[in-house]
């Protein structure tokens, strides 16, 4: 073994320890806990797009495939792809693990670029968001790994993990990781800065709710408190910012904003807006390296992966706690909780987990009647087909009057199953108790803007 001083910049910060500032609903290191039951009644819920409990570097094709694509524009997203050659990846097993990398590289990037999204010129090519998507079945979790983690990686040299890219490619990093944690990884998914706007672009943006402003000029960016849609060029800043914080805290933001990105994508008003699409298909295969062997059947079984981003999924942060190596500072493989954490990963236990909740309704549980109120055409079935494959079952699909609000309906007793499904609908839904057979979601003009 030899020691390399290719460290990487520092990051400030005391690990999971230091404040931040904090997103609605997310998640920090653990399940985002269920609604808690209320009176019986009439209540408003607030979007939850703001939400993660995701990635910054969002890796677009993977989010993209969240909409459920049609066979044709999955081929097509599938034929804008870069790949790579990637060595040891794993060639089966369960659950599915896909290692996805956000990239700080300027590769492509123009001086005026470089400059309207503050990057500056010079980028290692280091692998500045590393996460493990997994998942099987309808389950899925989310492991972040920090970009400071001091580890022995690929070549025997010791480091930052997210050097190891420049030590000897993806293939390297998928080594690293396979050392440190035994997770197998079965794909690979890389984005760059640029692919990352564009994609966000793309989306027409993703909206995000602060609690706190967040202003950094080294990351270019300047939100206030509260609610607002954030373009590819703030989107970027918001997942790249860290002097405000530590590593931990940029592993949030990147996390919150990945689930905020999936959740956009699979908005109904998304799914039916073809030319969005397409657009989606073009930014997303193009913002992507994936490994070779990613086809359009292994996208198709990650986007399924990925739709439990959209739903709450629960996200995870290999525990680790800062030290001096040298006179950088990195952050120490936490030995005595990162162990049991990396073996729920391996053996598909955390998906269980995830899914074991005997007091809580399921979505299985749950039949649903569609209505369109929108007035847009198909709007009604394109809904019920989402949320069939989210494992709802279907009751009816029909038309409404014009309604303005998205309303969720529901029979004395099955507010628990109301709640549940107004989780997945991307804007403020009203809760009613009403003379309704079956649990009733009403779409409303909202949807269309």
């Amino acid at each position: 073994m030899h020691e390399s001083d290719e460290f990487g910049p520092a990051l400030r910060g005391r690990g999971s320890r230091v404040p931040r500032p904090r997103l609605r609903r997310g998640d920090r290191g653990e399940r985002t806990p269920r609604a808690s039951r209320r009176p019986e009644g009439k209540r408003r819920r607030r979007r939850g797009r703001g939400a993660l409990g995701t990635l910054g570097k969002a890796l677009g094709l993977v989010v993209l495939l969240v909409a459920g694509l049609g066979a044709a524009l999955l081929l097509y997203a599938s034929s804008q792809l870069e790949r790579e050659p990637v060595d040891g990846l794993a060639s089966g097993g369960r659950p599915t693990n896909v290692l996805l990398i956000g990239s700080d590289s300027r590769e492509g990037m123009t001086r005026e670029e470089q400059n309207e999204l503050t990057t500056g010129r010079e980028g290692g090519d280091l692998a500045d968001t590393i996460l493990v998507l997994s998942f099987q079945g309808g389950e899925t979790a989310l492991l972040s790994f920090p970009r400071d983690l001091y580890v022995t990686r690929c070549d025997g040299s010791q480091g930052r993990i997210n050097a190891a890219v420049n030590v000897g490619g993806t293939s390297c990093l998928v080594d690293t990781i396979t050392r440190v944690s035994g997770i197998p990884i079965h794909h690979t998914m890389e984005v760059r800065f640029l692919g990352f706007r564009d994609l966000v672009d793309a989306v027409g943006g993703v909206e995000l709710c602060l609690d706190d402003p967040i202003r950094d000029a080294a990351a270019g960016i300047d939100l206030q408190a509260g609610c607002q849609t954030l373009d590819g060029g703030d989107a970027l800043g918001y997942v790249r910012v860290r002097k405000i914080d530590s590593d931990f805290g940029r592993i949030e933001r990147q996390q919150e904003f990945l689930k905020a990105l999936a959740a956009e994508v699979a908005e109904p008003r998304t799914l039916v807006d073809v030319p969005r699409l397409f657009r989606l298909a073009s930014a997303g295969g193009s913002a992507v390296t994936a490994s070779e062997e990613t086809g359009p059947l292994a996208l198709a079984h990650v986007g399924w992966g990925m739709r439990g981003l959209a739903g709450g999924a629960p996200t995870y942060t290999v525990p680790a706690n800062p030290m001096t190596v040298g006179g950088a500072a990195v952050l120490a493989l936490d030995d005595t909780e990162a162990p049991p954490l990396f073996e729920r990963f391996r053996s598909g236990a955390i998906l269980s987990e995830a899914a074991a909740d005997p007091d809580a309704v399921q979505r299985e549980d749950v039949d649903v009647a569609v209505l369109n109120g929108a007035g847009v055409e198909g709007l009604a079935g394109n809904v019920a087909d989402e949320l069939r494959a989210r494992g709802f079952g279907i009751a009816d699909v029909g038309n409404a009057d014009r309604t303005p609000q998205t309303v969720v309906r529901h029979p004395s007793g099955e507010r628990d199953a109301a709640e549940l499904l107004a989780r997945e609908i991307p804007v403020d839904v009203e809760l009613e108790e009403a003379g309704v057979a079956a649990v009733t979601l009403v779409l409303g003009e909202d949807l269309r803007d």
